[in-house]
């Protein structure tokens, strides 16, 4: 029997491989998006109807009202206009200062000569192996000893720079061929002019996965400026004043009505959303570019 005459399962298998493929996707795509329409769900209906029982999955149109996102923007409690200023200028930062620094050290990594650069990069990589509750204390320390504590500047300086940014920036620096940084060199270029007209435009993809993960960083911030700043603070972020208005309600200090607490959580969350859905091709590019290619 010839090789064209051979019967094939390439097609049933592919049938097959798709499906489960789809019905994976599906399932993920339920079980993540779950807690979204719970939050959408949870901001458009009355405290009455988020309390009753057997309770209805889908309320009734007469019953849903926006009235919980406009209050909260006259609550004491979430101060959401300030906040959500703080959130915004606290992200906007901490991208700016990432991109700047991460490609400024991961450039001189890879195209100037360092003493020491063989013992910077293992340094690097280690760092990224202590998780942050082993440095906030020296941290914070250092923070307050410098008279920053309570303040824009000392919530932004831990988080403007990254050893995963770094490195990063570095790996793809790395690919650029260093006749191209001679050659702009021989022409009269300084080391500022070849890292913003020929490095960062040439990495653009790395630029893309910095800026976006910084900006996760500083608009999701929860830990360092609950330790940093005061309860009442005028820098209050987003993600602790959520968290606040939760402990505080399920501790019984306070009565909340958590049509608020949903509509609070749901705007924190739609900017990260529309983020990634924007920069997801760069997102993915920059990090499997990175990886698969030396």
């Amino acid at each position: 029997m010839t090789r064209a005459l051979r019967p094939t399962r390439r097609g049933p298998r592919r049938i097959l491989a798709r499906s489960l493929y789809a019905l994976a996707l599906a399932g993920g795509a339920v079980f993540f998006g779950f807690p979204l329409l719970w939050m959408a769900r949870g901001s458009i209906i009355s405290q009455a109807q988020w309390m009753k029982q057997p309770m209805e999955w889908i309320p009734p149109a007469g019953e849903i009202t926006f009235r919980a996102f406009g209050q909260l923007f006259q609550s004491p409690q979430f101060r959401m206009g300030q906040v959500l200023l703080n959130t915004a200028l606290l992200a906007a930062f901490t991208t700016i200062f990432n991109v700047l620094f991460n490609c400024m050290a991961g450039f001189a990594l890879a195209k100037m000569k360092l003493p020491g650069k063989r013992v910077i990069l293992p340094v690097l990589l280690v760092t990224m192996m202590v998780p942050f509750e082993g440095m906030m204390v020296s941290l914070y320390l250092t923070v307050t000893r410098l008279g920053l504590a309570d303040t824009l500047p000392g919530l932004l300086l831990p988080m403007s720079t990254s050893a995963f940014g770094v490195l990063l920036m570095w790996k793809f620096f790395c690919r650029v061929p260093d006749e191209l940084v001679e050659a702009a060199v021989v022409d009269g270029a300084g080391w500022v002019s070849i890292l913003f007209r020929i490095m960062i435009p040439t990495a653009a993809p790395a630029v893309a996965t910095v800026a976006v993960l910084s900006f996760l960083g500083g608009w999701e911030a929860f830990l360092w400026p609950m330790l940093i700043t005061d309860p009442a603070s005028q820098f209050d972020v987003l993600q602790k004043v959520i968290a606040g208005a939760t402990i505080a309600s399920m501790s019984g200090g306070t009565e909340m009505e958590w049509t608020y607490l949903m509509a609070a959580a749901l705007v924190s969350t739609v900017p990260v959303l529309l983020l990634f859905l924007l920069g997801q091709r760069f997102f993915i590019t920059g990090l499997t570019s990175g990886a698969v290619k030396g």
